[in-house]
């Protein structure tokens, strides 16, 4: 497909799958796999395969794998970059899929999805509602609408590369991605695209774990991007805690003519407090932010 596209692969402990996922790549442009400090033989099987190889001495995580790919294609003058992960889940046979958006100028972004075909109805019932989580928490943060936002097989243009600035080294930096380059304008696509999940070696991190760190992640960039929503919302919680309590203690006293619970009426107040406190915050720093951007 020319030698202006990178297929960008970041590993960890991947012996088992990286020859064949690089195999299967070369035909579509140059492979660069980032071995993210790994202790088993990746980056010997990944170069036997073909494949230019730049190691982490140490883990560092897949975001700071993916940084260093974008930076080495930025230094090659490559025009477009295509993620695809390690453990054989993606099919190196769909990298043309996403390179259409891009090479006909339709897309800076394009994100193959398991949502718009029945690739979905393989993933455990528990991971899709933890992954509708992450879709929901990412679309409010770039408000954008994606439909697979935690997916690892995408394609970005030169544009796209020169655009972003990433802080995420985990799991997140998928969201970040979308976040980052919304906010700028650019254009974001969605492809069909099918998924194994029969890989020898799968997730490294529990999933409740990974779930669970990479939404913290994904609400801290809603409370940079739209601190009033966020604020808002906890605002919200906070009085309708405060509605609770208050219900609690006053009902005695309407209903029976008994005393009012001193403990519930005390923690009425302070929950109505911290809502105003953090809805006068939200609202100072949507102030400071616009002003930051503008």
């Amino acid at each position: 497909m020319g030698s202006n596209i990178l297929i960008a692969i970041p590993a960890y402990n991947e012996e088992i799958t990286i020859g064949s996922v690089v195999s299967l790549s070369k035909k579509y442009g140059d492979v660069l796999v980032v071995d993210d400090g790994s202790k088993d033989r990746t980056s010997e099987i990944a170069q036997n395969a073909g494949a230019i190889v730049v190691r982490h001495k140490r883990n560092k995580g897949k975001g700071k794998a993916l940084k260093t790919a974008f930076k080495y294609a930025l230094s090659k003058d490559y025009d477009v970059v295509v993620c695809i992960d390690a453990d054989g889940q993606h099919n190196p046979e769909e990298i043309p899929l996403l390179l259409k958006p891009i090479l006909e100028d339709e897309a800076d972004l394009v994100i193959g999805s398991r949502y718009l075909n029945s690739a979905y109805k393989n993933i455990p019932l528990y991971r899709r509602l933890g992954l509708w989580v992450l879709n929901m928490t990412t679309n409010v943060a770039s408000n954008v609408k994606i439909t697979d936002s935690q997916s690892g097989f995408r394609a970005l243009n030169r544009r796209a590369l020169e655009s972003l600035d990433l802080s995420s080294a985990g799991y997140n930096v998928e969201s970040e991605m979308i976040a980052r380059l919304s906010e700028k304008g650019l254009r974001i696509r969605e492809v069909p695209i099918n998924v194994r999940y029969d890989v020898p070696n799968k997730h490294k991190k529990h999933p409740i774990a990974h779930g669970v760190g990479v939404l913290a992640k994904i609400v801290g960039l809603i409370g940079y991007k739209r601190p009033l929503l966020l604020f808002g919302v906890l605002s919200l919680l906070s009085f309708i805690a405060s509605g609770i309590l208050a219900y609690w203690a006053l009902k005695p006293y309407y209903t029976q003519g008994g005393e009012i619970y001193l403990t519930q009426a005390i923690g009425a107040g302070i929950f109505a407090i911290i809502g105003i406190q953090l809805f006068v915050a939200g609202l100072t720093l949507n102030v400071l932010s616009r002003m930051v951007r503008e």
